[in-house]
């Protein structure tokens, strides 16, 4: 019960590709105005992504949010990265 080709459905209907990632099916992915749905399947990997273009039509405000959360997980990381560790630790 493998995967027999780069792209189609596992079980029937959980998406998957693993064909070469390029700009032109991601943009045609995450940012698609012909596509109606707003979760569509990945351009590469297992399961489902957002169209980002369907996401700002129905819901700016729900896109904002989106962002705000991602800068801020993002901004976490690289402080926590970059941020020595603490005294107290026994590491």
């Amino acid at each position: 019960m493998g995967f027999k080709s780069k792209h189609g459905s596992f079980l029937g209907m959980i998406p998957y590709d693993f064909r070469k990632p390029t700009w032109a099916r991601l943009k045609r992915t995450m940012w698609n105005p012909a596509e109606e749905r707003t979760i569509v399947p990945r351009d590469y990997g297992i399961g489902w992504t957002l169209n980002l273009y369907r996401l700002r039509e129905k819901s700016p405000l729900l896109l904002w949010l989106l962002i705000a959360s991602v800068t801020t997980a993002a901004a976490r990381g690289i402080y926590r990265f970059f941020a020595a560790p603490d005294e107290d630790s026994d590491e």
